[in-house]
């Protein structure tokens, strides 16, 4: 007899772990109204970032390369719930700028150049306009 009530607690906290569970992970995923294609083409942004960052800095760029117009591109990221595209692109622009001010002797000047800013001065505003700090304030700060 205890036997069997301890095996029936067991299957009703099993129960009431897997309802909880399933509710979690619903609240984590993406909204049902996004299509499979639709996140495919998030990936496939993502993935065009992660490759073309240092030289395209522009939704329209990415958006050129998946034949998609940057507006339709924007109201699919916000119907995710993700980040804008254009935050997409400047996070890893910010990314790549702090590894590199972090780990590299690499001047201010090559840096940028690298991350594909024609001018010093227009990465030094973006990355402050970001982070807070000029790049070499950054710089000073984290390595101390």
């Amino acid at each position: 007899m205890k036997d069997h009530l301890q095996g029936e607690l067991l299957r009703s906290l099993l129960k009431r772990l897997l309802i909880l569970s399933t509710r979690m992970l619903k609240n984590q995923l993406p909204k049902a109204d996004v299509a499979n294609s639709q996140l495919e083409t998030i990936r496939q942004y993502n993935l065009l970032v992660e490759q073309h960052f240092k030289d395209k800095h522009a939704v329209k760029d990415y958006a050129d390369l998946l034949f998609k117009a940057p507006k339709t591109l924007s109201n699919l990221f916000k119907n995710y719930g993700d980040k804008s595209p254009l935050t997409v692109i400047n996070d890893r622009i910010l990314l790549e700028a702090k590894r590199q001010l972090l780990y590299s002797d690499k001047s201010i000047e090559m840096i940028s150049q690298d991350l594909g800013y024609h001018e010093a001065g227009h990465f030094s505003k973006f990355f402050k306009k970001h982070t807070g700090l000029t790049p070499s304030n950054f710089r000073i700060e984290r390595r101390s």
